[in-house]
């Protein structure tokens, strides 16, 4: 069974550039939609979250939420475990304070007999700001993000139809 949420030793990140770096390997190496496992020391302590389903608040709430949602996750997948969090494109916009992510989530959930296809285009803005941790003899300012803001690119309706229908039956986005 994977394990969920990144217990990470390392500090948050001190510039734009390196938060920008360390979501990247979120997707590229952690797969982070499917497994959940994100970078904890990138986000405060009573981040926000959202996407087109639900929305909450603290990093020990996502950490909770993800550990319930993994097996489940991990059961539909199958023993394929056939999923992917495709990256798109990520920028940074450093005067607005915020990084933002193109993504594509795919994933066979081969458990279920007809063997949907969950294949959802969607941006994430990872909203930030300069904090420093008092602890921190040095006083050293890091970056955290305070937001997380996910939004997909179809309705949430259409995205969890893709469950209960045959793979490709519907687009992952409205564009053309």
């Amino acid at each position: 069974m994977q394990q969920t949420a990144i217990a990470t030793l390392l500090s948050p990140p001190t510039s734009p550039s390196e938060l920008l770096e360390r979501i990247r390997a979120d997707y590229a190496e952690n797969n982070y939609l499917w497994t959940g496992k994100l970078d904890v020391s990138l986000f405060s302590k009573d981040c926000r979250f959202t996407d087109p389903t639900l929305s909450f608040e603290g990093i020990d709430n996502y950490v909770t939420n993800v550990g319930n949602l993994v097996p489940v996750v991990e059961f539909l997948l199958g023993k394929e475990q056939s999923s992917q969090s495709k990256l798109l494109d990520i920028s940074c916009n450093e005067e607005e304070g915020y990084v933002e992510t193109r993504w594509n989530m795919i994933g066979d959930l081969n458990a279920i007999p007809w063997s949907p296809r969950i294949d959802v285009i969607g941006r994430t803005k990872f909203w930030y700001e300069a904090t420093t941790n008092e602890e921190d003899k040095q006083h050293q300012a890091a970056l955290q993000v305070y937001f997380y803001d996910e939004k997909w690119e179809i309705p949430a309706g259409l995205a969890l139809l893709q469950f209960i229908t045959p793979a490709g039956t519907i687009a992952n986005s409205n564009a053309e």
